[in-house]
């Protein structure tokens, strides 16, 4: 087996990156940086964390018999699976889950069969990474990896010689101490924040790694008071990032408290906001809404924050700082984006909207591709992969402002306003109004679109798209101007509009996690109203039919 990973494929900045890399590793292996690793060997974990995320069984299969398949990556190994570290290519979505050893907590679900696996794996790292390595040891992916070796540590350990007991927790007490000087260089803020709360665990999982542990608190009480808004939102506003961030921060507080110290206040209070807002997005087949890059996720996970959380910091029906509402009624769930989608902020989302009676998922948004070519990513990232406003492809790009929102509620049902002001220099007072109405009940929902103030190529290349989750079959009526919808409970639902022709398009889905699932959506086209002046009014509502 070779020593050294793949090259990483030449860029135009790989000159300088290179000489980054090679100073690096002679830091890292240098004996000066080596001393400061060394401390007290652990033979023991004093705390296994709990996982709650539910392992792939089919996919630990797949991968015991050598082939691994992530995104538009596949390897295969041929029956030597420890050369998987050789084979990944450097910087991708593929290396990243190896890295992070996120397949231990699959290959527990083959059971003692995985431990062999597992062992086999790790040796192959060690042989590899084990002294020091600037591209395997960097500050996400060591926290990421410390979190599952000790989550999964006795598919790793059990059964085992003293000898290899003694190798591989020194191996992780020595990445926990490197974690300590190095976590504050992690790339994103998210991941400062992760990697903060990942070496917490491992420090009070690891005797002798307390000082580590308490250097991982600190830094986690500066990255969570600039991350986390006053709701227990995280300022990604990303339902996934969300689930991940209150699972990790309840793991925290539980390794404190077995190792017999009291949590800090600060930690309390913000797991109690976090869990509540984890809790916002689940919807009634217990899995999130799709929103900011998320996924569906992990049910099993989404429970376990939904039994967590304390209904009296629990954000109902408005979660204020972080920009989302939800509208309740029998049986039927709204939640709605009212943030602010300008400037940095990647994923075009304002004024999208998830809707959901009972179990099934009706409109959604079209979900992430981070684990898909760029293309895909792109466009998964746009207005037009969300359930809102568009416009025309090739159509110069609008500058949004700031979002404003209302909502009135009385016995009859819930009205939510929200309205968003367009930057133009040859149209003053020009704004875009979403309605939606919920009648008490659940079964009637009802919607406007209001374009004020805009002149008429604007307003002919406006476009609303409703894209349909794909469990649901979806057929045009003969006039064309509404949509029968049938959702898997057999429940139906009919769309109607004043547009005088609806459409039905091809769409795709990624919001489950996994590759692209074909689907449709509903598209209204402004162009189809023949707009006459500088307003436009587009009326729609969808209403639950008798079961079919």
């Amino acid at each position: 087996m070779a020593s050294a990973p793949k090259p990483r494929n030449a860029t135009a900045n790989s000159g300088p990156r290179d000489v980054l890399d090679r100073v690096q590793k002679a830091w890292g292996e240098s004996p000066f940086y080596q001393a400061r690793l060394r401390g007290p060997a652990p033979d023991r974990l004093l705390f296994q964390p709990d996982d709650p995320f539910t392992p792939d069984k089919d996919f630990a299969q797949s991968f015991a018999r050598g082939r691994l398949a992530l995104g538009d990556e596949v390897i295969d190994c041929e029956g030597e699976i420890e050369t998987i570290w050789i084979l990944a290519r450097r910087d991708g979505p593929m290396d990243a889950f190896l890295q992070e050893f996120a397949w231990l907590r699959h290959l527990e679900a083959l059971g003692e069969a995985g431990g062999p696996m597992a062992r086999k794996l790790l040796k192959a790292w060690l042989d590899n990474y084990e002294k020091w390595s600037a591209y395997a040891w960097d500050p996400y992916s060591v926290s990421e990896r410390l979190v599952q070796m000790c989550a999964h540590h006795p598919l790793l350990l059990a059964q085992c010689d003293a000898l290899w007991r003694s190798r591989v927790l020194s191996a992780m007490a020595r990445q926990t101490r490197h974690l300590a000087y190095t976590a504050h260089r992690a790339e994103t803020g998210f991941d400062r924040l992760m990697t903060a709360l990942g070496l917490c665990v491992a420090g009070y999982c690891l005797p002798g790694c307390e000082g580590p542990a308490e250097r991982g608190v600190e830094m986690a009480r500066r990255e969570l008071r600039l991350q986390l808004r006053a709701d227990g939102g995280h300022i990604s506003r990303n339902p996934s990032r969300q689930l991940k961030l209150a699972v990790r921060l309840q793991t925290v507080i539980k390794a404190i408290e077995t190792r017999g110290f009291q949590p800090p206040g600060f930690l309390r209070h913000t797991v109690l906001r976090a869990n509540a807002m984890a809790a916002f997005f689940r919807c009634a087949d217990g899995r999130l809404a799709v929103f900011n890059g998320g996924y569906e996720d992990d049910g099993r996970a989404v429970l376990a924050i939904h039994k967590a959380v304390n209904p009296e910091v629990a954000p109902a029906s408005f979660a204020r700082h972080s920009g989302y509402h939800k509208l309740l009624a029998g049986r039927t769930m709204i939640i709605v984006d009212t943030g602010d989608d300008s400037g940095a902020q990647r994923y075009k989302s304002a004024g999208s909207f998830h809707f959901s009676s009972g179990r099934s998922r009706i409109f959604v948004n079209c979900g992430n591709g981070g684990h898909r070519a760029a293309q895909w990513r792109k466009a998964l990232e746009k207005r037009a992969a969300h359930s809102a406003l568009s416009f025309e492809d090739g159509f110069p790009a609008l500058t949004f402002g700031p979002t404003a929102h209302r909502r009135a509620e009385d016995a009859r049902g819930q009205l939510l306003e929200c309205e968003r002001q367009f930057i133009l220099a040859d149209a003053a007072n020009a704004s875009y109004m979403r309605r939606l109405y919920l009648c008490a009940g659940g079964a009637d929902l009802r919607g406007e679109e209001f374009l004020a103030n805009l002149p008429q190529e604007v307003l002919s290349a406006a476009v609303w798209r409703f894209h349909l989750h794909p469990s649901i079959r979806a057929s045009l009526a003969r006039d064309k101007r509404s949509v029968i919808l049938l959702a898997p409970n057999k429940e139906g639902w009919r769309f109607k509009s004043n547009c005088c022709v609806l459409e039905l398009e091809k769409s795709a889905y990624c919001g489950d996690g996994g590759a692209p699932v074909s689907t449709e959506q509903i598209v209204i086209r402004g162009a189809r109203l023949k707009p006459q002046t500088c307003n436009l009014s587009v009326k729609w509502g969808l209403r639950r039919q008798d079961a079919v």
